[in-house]
């Protein structure tokens, strides 16, 4: 057992903490581990995680605890579980609704906001038999890349502190790779659960709108914009264990704004795939980690007997299209939902909190002539994949590895997916190399496409590489949005 590990946890209690989820819920279910064992080694690594990274902001463990008691004092009794997530710990992103406990959004005003009932998707998961046991770190507002308010300050990354952990769903991410909590439960209206994904070396799926039930929203977030709630995970078979276990309620039938559609198992994929890899996003040139780790992928699903395709200038320049229709549609109203929350506590604006307080709001008419431009470029985008015979697009969830903190380019890449509200999946690939990833002197002389710095580690400066040398690459699989009625 790690030495350090030995010092605050028993063996049992690493034993816990590391094995994969879906194997837990296995062991919970047979009655091999106990709800209370189990929660209970979660919210002992967690509150280390807490300490060392800044991740939660509403911590409850004893009541967790005592609800664990219960869960297994019930099987003791009927021989019964809760559900199929019976004795689960799940981390909850803090701007969902979790009963007697506070959501702030990430805003001082809101830290009076008790909520008085579970949000829709935190009631499905206590339903299933999961226990939440803790609220986690967010953006101001949920609007911004980094995780950091003026109330509990800023998540550090668990792999190197002096790295951003993404937002808005940070805490989430940090918690998770810190194998703080099986399963995480975050939102996505422009990146926040692929970024904190890829700066923590985990996995996430962002559905398409209306799947997963209850956006909660942030101050000043445009409900026009295709903001999704999903998982955080270690694995994508946590990842498809939540996606089955919420829809297996058919959340549908308790609100009307799910797309009323259950998970479709056992879906197969054919033995050669189309892959489309976009090395460009035509917003800024990729770093060369990110690029390399690209390549090396593409090489690898060739050398396996699928298709790869480089997709041209004229992906790139869709993408950078639906880039600029999500980021008018989140500064549509010029920032004033989140102005009146500020005014009311007088705490200042979190640098680069993404609010359009520069410009004036839209009209009516500027507010739907965006709307048909997102509606036309996602029938182009689903037009052209189709027409190409793609089975998935394989590109970075972000342009660069985890930054130092306030240090990101953009989440431009991100947040087009949002625009063309395509399913979207973010897994694991490759590190930072110090010999490999050195930046050829005509990477330097690209002309950009648009007016923004180089990312720190892509300046040459040695001591900035060797900082994002610990850090795992992620890339982002937009999949066929009409795979799910292919048959096996």
């Amino acid at each position: 057992m790690n030495t350090t590990l030995s010092q605050h946890y028993t063996p049992s209690e690493v034993e816990i903490t590391t094995a994969p989820t879906v194997e837990l819920v296995d062991r919970l279910q047979t009655g091999q581990l106990t709800a209370e064992a189990t929660v209970t080694a979660f919210c002992k690594r967690a509150a280390l995680a807490h300490q060392a990274l800044d991740c939660a902001t509403d911590i409850f463990f004893d009541e967790a605890i005592q609800t664990a008691k219960e869960y297994d004092r019930c099987r003791e009794s009927t021989g019964k579980t809760k559900g199929p997530l019976h004795g689960l710990p799940v981390s909850i992103k803090d701007a969902f609704d979790i009963a007697g406990h506070i959501t702030t959004s990430g805003l001082v005003s809101r830290l009076d906001n008790v909520a008085r009932e579970d949000t829709l998707l935190v009631a499905i998961l206590r339903e299933a038999g999961a226990i939440p046991f803790v609220k986690t770190n967010i953006s101001q507002g949920c609007l911004l890349v980094e995780s950091t308010n003026n109330i509990y300050g800023t998540v550090l990354n668990p792999w190197n502190r002096n790295l951003s952990a993404g937002g808005s769903s940070g805490g989430e991410g940090a918690l998770v790779a810190f194998r703080g909590s099986p399963l995480g439960v975050g939102t996505d209206g422009g990146g926040s659960l692929r970024i904190p994904a890829a700066w923590n070396g985990i996995y996430t799926l962002k559905p398409t709108a209306a799947r997963i039930p209850g956006f909660p929203g942030g101050a000043g977030r445009s409900t026009s914009n295709s903001a999704n709630n999903g998982p955080l995970a270690w694995d994508l078979d946590t990842v498809e264990l939540f996606c089955d276990v919420v829809l297996s309620y058919k959340p549908w039938l308790k609100s009307p704004s799910v797309m009323p559609l259950p998970w479709v198992r056992g879906v197969k994929a054919p033995a050669r795939l189309k892959l489309g890899f976009l090395f460009d996003d035509g917003i800024v040139h990729f770093s060369p980690p990110v690029t390399r780790c690209l390549r090396e992928a593409a090489k690898l699903l060739g050398d396996a007997g699928h298709e790869i395709v480089e997709l041209g200038p004229d992906w790139a320049d869709l993408h950078r299209r639906a880039a600029g229709v999500a980021f008018t549609m989140y500064t549509e109203e010029g920032g004033i939902g989140l102005r009146e929350e500020l005014e009311k506590s007088g705490e200042p604006l979190v640098p680069r909190v993404c609010t359009g307080w520069s410009e004036q709001p839209l009209t009516p008419s500027e507010i739907w002539a965006n709307h048909r431009r997102r509606n036309a470029l996602a029938t182009e985008y689903l037009r052209k994949f189709q027409l190409e015979g793609l089975d998935a697009i394989v590109t970075a969830p972000m342009p660069h590895p985890a930054p130092p903190h306030g240090e990101y380019i953009t989440s431009a890449i991100c947040a087009a997916y949002n625009a063309l509200d395509v399913p979207v999946c973010c897994v694991p690939f490759g590190r930072v190399d110090l010999q490999k990833d050195i930046a050829p002197a005509e990477w330097y002389d690209l002309t950009p496409y648009d007016d923004m710095p180089n990312f720190p580690y892509d300046r040459y400066d040695r001591d900035m590489m060797r900082l994002c040398m610990c850090f795992s690459i992620r890339l982002q699989v937009q999949v066929d949005p009409d795979s799910h009625r292919k048959p096996a």
